[in-house]
């Protein structure tokens, strides 16, 4: 039988062996306690109503830390729920049963073992997702020739409105906001950014794409921004100028390269296993 209960200071301490085993269900689950202890006495009563505690049998086997807004929606920061058994699935849906009524629910989840398996079957569907790629860079790749096509790695101010031009025609139909001058500088001064990763691809004089390698954590590169002017899309430039990027990082020694796409972006995604990168993450937005 189980019992949904509020947190409260008595039980913090159940709480917390629970918070430290948050990423076992998904990785993405925010830590509670991050950032509890610099609250004033006032705020951490308020982060503590914000969580729902199921048991078992007296025992506290999950938890559900949630952010409601306007009544209507809520977001999932956190659920985990420790259970001996890998296909009953009842005591996630009593919980979110409990805290739902009648709010829209949202959780961001990276897959994990057999939790968007647990999420379907609790009611939630999945919507809009990311991919994420990855690469090992075991062997050279040869670069792929074509005439009239050529590569520009980016000179720093000289070029960066060529750059904020072709990602605002790339994106454009996205409805992402519109890059400034100001938003390729900035990014230029982030430890990630990697001069000679910055590279256009020209047909004869004219800018038709670009795309960028940053070193994520120091260690792996990650291609980012990349894309194919529309007009010119279709004839086999996007696979020109991804080559150029995964030969650009293997000359650096790494050892694998990284990308990510919208798991809706099937185009990319196809390019993407084409060119032998294999899926390593996926996370989705899913929903109630």
């Amino acid at each position: 039988m189980y019992e949904c209960v509020g947190l409260v200071k008595k039980n913090l301490s159940y709480f917390k062996k629970l918070n430290d085993k948050r990423t076992l269900f998904n990785p993405l689950n925010k830590d509670f306690f991050e950032n509890y202890y610099n609250y004033n006495f006032a705020k951490q009563i308020l982060m503590r109503r914000k969580i729902k505690l199921i048991k078992s049998n007296l025992n506290y086997i999950g938890y559900i830390w949630t952010d409601i807004i306007d009544k209507k929606i809520c977001y999932i920061n956190s659920m985990n729920i420790i259970s001996s058994s890998d296909k009953d699935y009842s005591s996630y849906k009593y919980l979110i049963n409990f805290v739902k009524k009648n709010l829209h629910m949202i959780y961001m989840c990276q897959k994990k073992n057999n939790n968007f398996e647990i999420l379907t079957s609790i009611g939630f569907n999945k919507k809009e997702g990311t991919l994420i790629f990855n690469m090992e860079l075991h062997n050279d790749i040869s670069t792929i020739i074509k005439n009239n096509i050529n590569f520009h790695v980016l000179k720093r101010g000289v070029d960066e409105q060529i750059r904020c031009d072709i990602q605002n025609k790339v994106f454009e139909d996205e409805g992402r906001i519109p890059l400034t001058l100001e938003d390729i500088y900035y990014d230029e001064l982030q430890n990630y950014y990697y001069d000679n990763g910055a590279i256009f691809i020209k047909k004869d004089k004219e800018y038709i794409g670009y795309g960028q390698i940053i070193i994520e954590n120091k260690t792996t590169p990650v291609v980012v921004n990349f894309g194919i002017i529309k007009k010119y899309r279709g004839n086999g430039y996007s696979k020109l100028l991804l080559t150029y990027l995964i030969k650009i990082s293997y000359l650096k020694g790494f050892q694998n390269i990284k990308i990510k796409v919208k798991s809706s972006n099937y185009i990319a995604v196809n390019l993407y296993k084409s060119m032998g990168f294999k899926i390593q993450n996926e996370i989705y937005n899913w929903e109630l």
